[in-house]
């Protein structure tokens, strides 16, 4: 296998600045401590600005590529730093780090008050990732693929526990089963979504993604038995609150973006 040249720079495809003025996702809130190897595409990114640093998640979808959300990668704000892959907790130093070549914002990203629009993006590797036990890439959905109430389905995250209470302990990576919302519910709480995305969470709170846990993966588990990427954790308001399910970037709305990026840039 050939390492595929990458040049080092940023590529940014949106005249969009800022960050929701929702709550961007960073936590897991009533979640649990995932196994090793359980969730082997979840990736760790870390970026800063003068002010202050901000964490979120990131799925591998193939060898060189991390999924992720538009608002964790927005350069106007932050600089993104190197990535980790295949490490369980963030307290040790398993897995391995890798410094971004670029990454691509979708170009009709916008962020506004009432949470973010086409909040996606893709970040590319310096290297290419070899896949183990440990470290394997995500199935991206089909038009093939149904979901709906039913569906297992599980976000996974480094987040804050609970509002402006962050991961303690060993750091471990914490899972969470939630169920899709139907896209009426989820329009009648957030009237400004479109259907490019969707909603998980429980009626009665008590467990959501949070603060941190942006950028990482709602998977469910397919007719085939194999966890599929539907979403990717974007925004809510406040986290794990009555009524007010997560809200999450569709990825089958994207496939074309997803494949243009990585044919365009490979």
């Amino acid at each position: 296998m050939t390492l595929r040249l990458c040049l080092c720079v940023t590529l940014l495809l949106s005249t969009a600045t800022g960050l929701p003025h929702l709550n961007s996702r960073s936590s897991i809130v009533g979640g649990e401590d995932a196994a090793p190897g359980q969730w082997p595409w979840m990736v760790y990114l870390k970026a800063t600005n003068r002010m202050h640093t901000s964490s979120c998640g990131g799925s591998l979808i193939n060898t060189q590529w991390v999924l992720t959300a538009a608002h964790c990668v927005d350069s106007n704000n932050y600089h993104l730093s190197p990535v980790v892959v295949g490490r369980l907790k963030l307290s040790e130093t398993d897995g391995k780090i890798y410094s971004v070549c670029r990454f691509v914002i979708h170009p009709d990203y916008r962020p506004n008050v009432d949470g973010a629009l086409n909040d996606i993006a893709l970040v590319q590797l310096d290297e290419l990732v070899y896949f183990s036990a440990l470290v394997m890439p995500v199935a991206l959905p089909t038009p093939w693929d149904v979901f709906n109430a039913r569906s297992e389905c599980w976000v996974t995250g480094w987040g804050t526990v609970a509002e402006d209470t962050p991961l303690g302990g060993n750091k471990t990576l914490q899972q969470l089963k939630l169920p899709l919302v139907d896209d009426n519910t989820c329009r009648k709480v957030y009237p400004r979504t479109t259907d490019k995305q969707l909603c998980a969470g429980y009626k009665r709170g008590g467990k959501d993604s949070c603060q941190g846990d942006s950028g990482g993966p709602l998977v469910c588990q397919s007719a085939s038995g194999k966890f599929v990427q539907v979403g990717v954790v974007s925004f809510g308001h406040g986290c794990a609150q009555r009524g007010y399910p997560g809200v999450y970037t569709r990825v089958i709305s994207y496939i074309k973006f997803i494949q243009d990026t990585i044919r365009n840039y490979s």
